[in-house]
C-alpha cells in the first residue's frame, strides 16, 4: 500500500508555542533547527514535564503547556 500524498500545508510542522500560541511554519523536516513563526520568533521545545505530553494535569488543561503537550526549552548558548 502506498503512502497517501501530502497536500499543500500538510507537510508543515505546525507546532504551537505553549505560551504565545504562535505556530511553526517550517517544513516538518526542520528538526533539529528551532521552530520558527511567521513573526520571526523562534523556539525549541520538548515534552511537557508536568503532564508528560498528555496535555492534561489533574483532569484539566495543563497550565505549563496549555494542552499542547510541549513546553518551551531554554537552551544554553554555545560559542
Amino acid at each position: 500500500m502506498s503512502e497517501p500524498t501530502r497536500g499543500q500545508g500538510k507537510d508543515l510542522c505546525g507546532r504551537v508555542h505553549a505560551v504565545t500560541g504562535v505556530e511553526c511554519y517550517l517544513p516538518d523536516t526542520h528538526y533539529p533547527r528551532p521552530h520558527q513563526a511567521l513573526s520571526g520568533d523562534s523556539w525549541h521545545d520538548g515534552l511537557c514535564t508536568e503532564c508528560a505530553g498528555s496535555g492534561l494535569a489533574s483532569d484539566i488543561l495543563c497550565p505549563s503547556c496549555n494542552g499542547t503537550a510541549f513546553e518551551p526549552l531554554d537552551l544554553p548558548i554555545v560559542n
